[in-house]
């Protein structure tokens, strides 16, 4: 039995089904490979060139710099690790082979044997479409990933993988169709399936279908944190008393606390006498913006307004309107919670081929979840 592997190894990929056989492979970017070699070359040429001038310096001298030939001698253990990671990652690979009813998969791990196996196009579930969240350092991003859908882990194939979300769902149901396979995606209750024919189809056409599953909830009382005005032609739901978000809370106590060290440093520089250059109080104006920016993002909001034409986000702030997004109600497939594990969050995401618009990434689930099933079924006319 084939030990499990990562799903994927690439941001960028892009199996090609147009002419069969079809085969491609799934690595990690040379781009990342090489500025790991060039990178870890550069470390290791410092690390031998600061060992080699104190072991110089010691016999010159007579005296012992054993401490720095010990960092010297880190330096390059770490350079040797960059370099040999970089490699590794690199060697390490997944390929493909479709020959219209079978996939060939190969694994080769960068240190080991090689695995082969093989299953047949039948044995596949569908075609899934899920987001993975990558944290790298303190910036994250999107990877929006299409596979074919299989228990094992390990017979996964990878579609299209990308950052980019444009045309993320045209794509996904292109494969769907190109296999014939139901097109399914991650929702809040589990995986969600919808057939192929149903791919292009509103919730308002899958409702009058009888299609749509149970909406459990959406019905009165609203939550507490949520403010529902209904009237003859609209209905506006607004969050309450949720301005004072926690993690920009957190960021303005950082920045605020980061610019009264720098200023203290100044201060103290100047006592006694020593010139600060331009570079240190540009970086007391950046971070003064930074303040500036947080505090006033304490103060942005937002509302949903819900008619039987279209669904509206409005951005507000200090109650006045900055933006919106508005998606009509006609082309609206699927309304969601989405997963965002970076600042382990959920957030209400309503879903067109084209476009997702987000709302309420401060509200706690449960309301989410009542919030969601309400807006299905003022979408769908109950």
């Amino acid at each position: 039995m084939l030990i499990h592997v990562p799903d994927h190894f690439s941001s960028r990929f892009v199996f090609d089904m147009k002419k069969l056989p079809a085969a491609a492979t799934d690595r990690s970017s040379a781009i990342l490979a090489f500025c790991g070699w060039l990178f870890g070359t550069m470390l290791l040429c410092l690390g031998i060139f600061e060992l080699f001038t104190f072991i110089s310096a010691e016999k010159s001298e007579g005296q012992s710099f054993f401490a720095v030939e010990i960092f010297a001698f880190l330096i390059i253990l770490i350079a040797l690790g960059i370099v040999i990671g970089a490699t590794l990652s690199f060697i390490r690979c997944k390929k493909f082979r479709f020959d219209g009813k079978t996939f060939t998969i190969l694994y080769r791990p960068a240190i080991g044997i090689k695995h082969q196996i093989e299953e047949p196009l039948d044995n596949y579930t569908g075609v899934r479409l899920r987001v993975l969240f990558v944290q790298s350092g303190l910036f994250n991003k999107s990877r929006y990933i299409i596979d074919l859908y299989h228990k094992d882990a390990n017979k996964i194939i990878p579609l299209y993988i990308s950052t980019n979300s444009k045309n993320i769902r045209k794509i996904w149901e292109d494969y769907a169709r190109q296999f014939d396979l139901p097109a399914l995606s991650i929702g809040d209750r589990g995986l969600v399936q919808r057939e192929c024919e149903d791919l292009n189809k509103s919730i308002r056409e899958l409702a009058n279908e009888g299609k749509l599953p149970y909406i459990a909830g959406g019905k009165f009382p609203a939550p507490e944190s949520l403010d529902v005005e209904e009237n003859a032609k609209e209905t506006i739901i607004t969050p309450k008393g949720i301005y004072w978000d926690i993690f920009s809370t957190l960021s303005l106590l950082i920045a605020t606390a980061a610019v009264l060290l720098l200023t203290a440093g100044g201060i103290y520089l100047t006592i006694i006498g020593t010139t600060l250059s331009p570079a240190y109080w540009g970086a007391g104006a950046v971070l003064l913006l930074a303040v500036l920016y947080f505090a006033l993002s304490l103060f942005n909001s937002y509302r949903l307004i819900l008619d039987m034409r279209s669904v509206t986000i409005v951005k507000t702030w200090f109650g006045s309107e900055t933006g919106k997004d508005t998606l009509a109600a006609n082309v609206i497939e699927n309304v969601e919670l989405s997963y965002n594990p970076t600042i382990d969050r959920y957030s209400l995401s309503v879903i067109s081929d084209d476009k997702i618009i987000t709302f309420g990434s401060r509200l706690p689930v449960s309301d989410l979840l009542w919030l969601k099933d309400f807006v299905i079924r003022k979408l769908i006319g109950n």
